[in-house]
This record gives C-alpha cells, structure tokens and sequence, in this order.
C-alpha cells in the first residue's frame, strides 16, 4: 500500500509541475499579448490623428480649392485614369521659383496629389496619397518624360515634407 501512495504522490508532483508549466507558458503568452498591443496603441492613435488631418486637408480643398485639370499624362502614370484623360480637381497651389500643390479628385475623393515642380530645372514630382496619408506612387517628369515608380524611402521622407506643409498650411486657413 505505501508503494501504491508513493505512486500516486509521484504522478501528482508530476502534474502539478506540467500544470505550473502550461500557467507559466499562458502568463507569458498573456505578457508578451499585452505588450504587443500597448506598443501599437500610440502608432494607431498617430495614425489616426494623420488620417484625420489629410481627411479635414481633403474637405477644406474641395470646398475652398480652385478648379484644375491634372494632365492626362500624370493622371495616367499616377494610376487614376487608365485611359489618359485629364482628371478635373480642386486645387490649392503656390506658385514662385518652386510650385507646389495639393489636388483632390472631384470624381474620386480618395484620389490627393501633392506635387513639387521645378520649372527651371524641368522636374516635376508628384505624389499619389492613400486617404490615410501615406504615398501610395510617385510619378516623376525629368525634361518632359514621366516615369512611376513605388516610392523609395527617399521619396517617402519628401513626401512626408510636402505633406506636412500642406496640412500646416490647410489647418492655418480658416474660411
């Protein structure tokens, strides 16, 4: 009988130490969800506040911005007109030695160009936005000849620049 309880004891222990392994294993599991999710908890907030600003940046444009035209050739290579037409935006532009702008679709909300041309120089950049304000494609127009292209990390870091401007820019104006 003492051998059987010494049995039984021994099979207990044995449990008890897989059941303390299987609480450790889920605790961390536990540790490690919660940090994950903490750690993305600021990104989306930043996230969201960006998504916020090119949405109010997109409304101010088409209430307040002039109509323009983005050439066939750009909205082409940009991917928003398959078949080379113009595309009819509202605009806000500033125009110097550098002119700048920031278009909106009227057809297509979700279309936002920012562009950067350099009339002196013949080069031209323009950058297609997703709604959440990162670049989506870059088309760049060297000497009349326009080439797309998935953004680089050079091109992302520019745009990023552009970007903020217009949004400091469109969140100074008030109607």
């Amino acid at each position: 009988m003492l051998l059987m309880t010494e049995s039984c004891s021994f099979r207990a222990r044995i449990v008890l130490r897989r059941l303390e392994e299987t609480q450790r294993r889920i605790a961390l599991f536990i540790i490690v969800l919660a940090l994950s999710f903490s750690a993305a908890l600021p990104q989306a907030a930043s996230h969201s506040k960006a998504q916020r600003q090119v949405t109010a940046a997109v409304k101010k444009t088409l209430e307040q911005g002039k109509d323009a035209i983005l050439p066939p050739h750009i909205s082409n290579l940009l991917g928003i007109s398959p078949s080379e037409r113009a595309v009819s935006v509202k605009q806000f532009a500033q125009i110097g030695e550098v002119v700048k702008g920031f278009d909106v679709s009227t057809a297509n909300h979700e279309h936002v160009v920012i562009f950067v041309e350099h009339p002196a120089a013949k080069q031209s950049t323009f950058y297609l936005a997703l709604p959440s304000g990162r670049v989506r494609r870059v088309v760049v127009v060297e000497a009349g000849v326009g080439h797309a292209r998935a953004p680089t990390a050079k091109d992302k870091k520019a745009f990023e620049i552009e970007k903020q401007y217009w949004l400091d820019l469109l969140e100074s104006k008030r109607p």
